[in-house]
């Protein structure tokens, strides 16, 4: 049996058997209210969640440096 695309869950490829509690964990996980999630369309919900997600995964760890005296002067002080 062959589950049309749109109705395929991304991470393992099964269909989606309740959509709205998928939306309501999707808007929960970026840290809105229910209150705020009912503001929302389901459409708007999910392109809230993407933009979300895509400023998260874009952000840079700082890089490692090597420390120099004074940083080891200033901790052991």
């Amino acid at each position: 049996m062959e589950v049309p695309e749109g109705e395929q869950n991304e991470s393992n490829a099964e269909p989606l058997k309740r959509p709205d509690l998928e939306l309501l964990v999707m808007g929960k996980r970026v840290g809105l209210s229910f209150a705020e999630m009912n503001e929302l369309t389901a459409n708007e919900l999910v392109q809230f969640v993407n933009i979300y997600v895509k400023q998260e995964t874009g952000k840079q760890k700082p890089r490692r440096r090597m420390a120099t005296q004074a940083d080891i002067d200033a901790f052991f002080a």
